[in-house]
């Protein structure tokens, strides 16, 4: 389930203008603290009832986007990164994932992002998606 953080990271920094640095808390270390930021991570995962062997695994994962409040261009910079996300990641499906078929990925939440340090302006975003793990017969 975490080996979706590298390939929803890859998709991002495709689609984001090159001023944007990705970084994924998993698969990326290094500094976090340019100008324009985009943070990939797991957030939780629901996890449906189920009376057979196999069941559903649906994990949220957010993506957070800060700039820097004194930069004049960092609400219209984070407003088109908002929309590219939402273009990149909404509706589409990562595939074949360490063996895994996950499903297409969806919106489900838009909120401020919690923690935001002073002189930091950000939004985060939430996608679910889902795949089924085999358990015992």
């Amino acid at each position: 389930m975490l080996a979706l953080e590298p390939a929803i990271v890859e998709r991002l920094r495709a689609s984001l203008a090159e001023a944007w640095t990705v970084k994924g808390m998993f698969s990326d270390a290094g500094k976090r603290e340019p100008d324009l930021f985009a943070s990939v991570m797991f957030g939780d995962a629901d996890v449906p009832a189920s009376e057979v062997p196999g069941v559903l695994v649906r994990p949220l994962w957010l993506v957070t986007l800060v700039g820097r409040r004194a930069d004049a261009e960092a609400v219209p910079q984070l407003d088109s990164a908002f929309a590219l996300v939402i273009e990149a990641l909404h509706g589409w499906a990562p595939g074949q994932v360490t063996g895994r078929r996950w499903e297409r990925l969806q919106l489900v939440r838009v909120k401020p992002p919690p923690f935001l340090e002073n002189g930091l302006v950000g939004i985060e975003l939430a996608f679910s998606t889902s795949a089924r793990f085999d358990g015992q017969p």
